[in-house]
């Protein structure tokens, strides 16, 4: 879990709003804000990586401002919550199939699966299939399998939080500019130079979600499809 924490040392203060003189009051993102789906993660100090992120944005008592911030901090902590849960699930998942190394009954099959290779190359593909191994021979344990049903959960929730991310970051950089172009006019001469910096600092940091988005969405699929393959058993699969 520290690993996975690790991962965020550079964005662990992420402010939408860094000229004060221009806001008012900062608001704090929390997880329900992200996903409603997720809101059950807040104050678990394991997963609640949006807490932990500390994104804050600006109020300006300007709506059309004021929601572009909001949205771009939003659609940064969907980007923060799924890197760090699809971090978190694919170390567990990889870290539970080591531990079946020492089951006997599973060495033919760990064998054939995983081509003989070393253990910290496994795939996350490898992995799973490790698991279905053990899961098909009842050898996981109840911790286990409480974490891999939970997890898939919350996967499949967090696909949509992705993908949304992914399409208002995309749609706020395209506003980006109007808004700094319409900050006189809308705040006047003394506020505006400071919204306008903070609308170009927010466009900044979500201009790689996008690409970055898309990257993880492919890792998604592959736990999707991995939790999908788990929950089978039992089914007649």
């Amino acid at each position: 879990m520290n690993a996975v924490k690790q991962t965020f040392s550079a964005i662990l203060i992420c402010s939408f709003a860094l000229t004060t003189s221009a806001f008012g009051q900062d608001r704090i993102l929390t997880m329900h804000d992200v996903s409603p789906d997720l809101g059950r993660l807040m104050g678990n100090t394991d997963l609640d990586f949006v807490r932990d992120a500390e994104i804050s944005y600006g109020h300006t008592g300007n709506s059309t401002y004021d929601e572009f911030f909001r949205s771009a901090a939003i659609a940064y902590g969907g980007l923060v919550v799924g890197q760090g849960l699809t971090d978190d699930a694919t170390l567990q998942v990889k870290g539970y199939a080591r531990s079946k190394v020492a089951v006997a009954e599973l060495q033919d099959q760990i064998t054939e699966l995983t081509e003989g290779a070393d253990t910290s190359t496994w795939s996350t593909e490898q992995s799973f299939a490790m698991l279905r191994a053990a899961e098909m021979r009842d050898q996981l344990s109840d911790e286990e399998r409480g974490y891999l049903a939970g997890t898939a959960i919350n996967i499949a929730a967090l696909v949509p939080v992705v993908g949304s991310s992914i399409s208002s970051s995309a749609d706020l950089i395209e506003q980006a500019p109007d808004l700094v172009s319409g900050a006189r006019s809308a705040f006047g001469l003394r506020r505006a130079g400071g919204v306008a910096r903070n609308v170009r600092r927010s466009a900044d940091r979500i201009s790689n979600i996008p690409t970055e988005g898309a990257a993880l969405l492919e890792e998604l699929v592959v736990l999707t499809n991995g939790f999908a393959m788990l929950s089978s058993i039992g089914d007649g699969d």
